[in-house]
C-alpha cells in the first residue's frame, strides 16, 4: 500500500534538520523523547522505561516498514552535531484519495524554538512536492493548543471535531481535524505565504 512513498526511501532536509529512516543507533537519544509524559501524551506510544524498549520499538517499526505495513516514519536529527530530537510520521496514506495524514513530537526542551513548524512545513511540502497528493490532513487532541498554531501557520484550515475520534492506550478522546489541500498548498507558495521564515 505504501510503496509508492517508502520506496525509496524519503530522506526530508529542512533549513535546520534531516528527517530519515531510524536506526538502532538512534536508540538513546530517541528514548529521551519516548521517555517523557509531556511529549507521550499526544503520541501513539505510552512513555518507555528504558533505552532497551525504545530499541525494541525502532526493531518493531524498521521490520513492519520493510513489509510495507505502516506509512514512512522518521527520525528527525539536527543538521549540526546529527542529535535525534524528534519523530514524525506520514501516520497514515490513502493512494485512492491521494491523502496523507502527518504526525510529529518535539523533545520538550526544543518547544518554542521553530522546530515544530518546520518538520510539519518539511512533512507537508514533501508530500505535495513529491508524493503529488491533494490533501495533507492532521489530527489534534483538543488540549494541544501549540500543534493547532504550528498548522494555522502552515495553511492548514481546521475542518471539525469529532466526537471519540481518537482511541490509544485504553484513552478515548475527542478530536480536532486540520488540512491543505495542493491548489491552496501552491496558491501561498506562489505568494510566499507558507514555506517562508516559518517559526513558532
Amino acid at each position: 500500500m505504501y510503496e509508492t512513498v517508502l520506496f525509496p526511501y524519503p530522506v526530508i532536509e529542512t533549513e535546520h534538520l534531516i528527517l530519515r529512516k531510524p536506526k538502532r543507533s538512534d536508540a538513546a537519544d530517541m528514548f529521551e523523547l519516548c521517555r517523557r509524559p509531556e511529549t507521550s501524551r499526544y503520541s501513539l506510544w505510552s512513555p518507555h522505561k528504558s533505552v532497551a524498549e525504545t530499541k525494541d520499538f525502532i526493531s518493531y517499526k524498521l521490520s513492519a516498514l520493510k513489509k510495507g505495513l505502516i506509512p514512512p516514519l522518521f527520525a528527525v536529527a539536527e543538521k549540526d552535531g546529527g542529535r535525534v530530537i524528534d519523530t514524525a510520521s506520514y501516520v497514515s496514506a490513502d493512494e485512492y484519495f491521494k491523502t496523507v495524514e502527518i504526525g510529529y513530537s518535539v523533545l520538550s526542551d526544543l518547544w518554542n524554538r521553530g522546530y515544530g513548524t518546520e518538520i510539519a512545513n518539511g512533512l507537508m511540502g514533501y508530500a505535495f512536492d513529491r508524493m503529488e497528493v491533494q490533501r495533507v490532513f492532521a489530527r489534534v487532541l483538543p488540549p494541544n493548543v501549540a500543534s493547532a498554531r504550528v498548522l494555522e501557520k502552515l495553511g492548514f484550515v481546521y475542518e471539525g471535531h469529532i466526537k471519540k475520534g481518537y482511541y490509544f492506550d485504553g484513552r478515548v478522546s475527542d478530536v480536532d481535524i486540520y488540512a491543505v489541500t495542493d491548489d491552496m498548498y501552491f496558491n501561498e507558495e506562489k505568494s510566499n505565504g507558507i514555506t517562508e521564515d516559518c517559526k513558532l
